[in-house]
């Protein structure tokens, strides 16, 4: 959660898109005010967000390091329930900082939205897994061929009262389907520059969700 506390009330002011936006409505005294300062709020921990960023790559990989044990807990008949919890909570509260300390805000989607990839020669249907202005992660079924980091690739996927979107991109890291549990691939995707009228149709977009999200 990203918060920021507002001059004029001195209360704290909540919104995913404080990483989006030079101003911002205090929902408390609903003076007009400039984003700044903005700090991100986990599980009870917060943390400013520009020095989350400094720090980004190391608290990345920290959380990599934090999830290969929390895995190797869960294996551990051994290891006590107080400690994996603990690791839980620890792991939580990680993936908060990650997510606060994105350059911007990716709306995640907790039912399929469905999006038409071409890669190649390769053309198959997938699911949008987070969305954002800069790029996207896509999940496409096991059976097709796993595209290639670097790799041209482009979606084409229709908004809500909106004319269909076509963007452009290139892939920026992959995850194969595994044999057991998940039987989908995962391709994070950084888009190339948007046309004016498109960032503003997916602007809206995303906005409106990121408002319903936090109510």
């Amino acid at each position: 959660m990203l918060i920021m506390k507002c001059p004029k009330c001195n209360k704290y002011i909540s919104s995913a898109l404080l990483a989006e936006i030079t101003t911002i409505v205090c929902e408390h005294c609903s003076a007009e005010v400039a984003v700044k300062n903005v700090l991100v709020s986990s599980n009870g921990f917060t943390f400013d967000r520009q020095d989350l960023l400094k720090r980004f790559f190391r608290y990345r990989k920290l959380l990599d390091e934090v999830i290969d044990e929390s895995s190797s807990m869960a294996e551990n008949k051994e290891s006590s329930v107080e400690s994996r919890n603990s690791i839980k909570q620890f792991l939580t509260i990680l993936q908060g900082m990650m997510t606060g300390a994105r350059d911007h805000f990716r709306l995640q989607f907790s039912s399929p939205f469905r999006t038409e990839i071409c890669y190649g020669k390769n053309k198959c249907s997938g699911n949008f897994y987070n969305l954002s202005m800069e790029g996207a992660r896509v999940e496409i079924s096991g059976s097709n061929l796993l595209p290639r980091v670097r790799e041209e690739i482009s979606l084409e996927f229709s908004l809500p009262e909106a004319e269909t979107l076509f963007i452009s991109g290139r892939v920026c890291w992959t995850e194969k389907a595994r044999e057991t549990g998940h039987d989908k691939h995962s391709v994070g995707i950084k888009f190339n520059p948007l046309e004016s009228s498109v960032r503003s149709v997916l602007w809206q977009y995303i906005s409106s969700a990121a408002g319903e999200v936090q109510q």
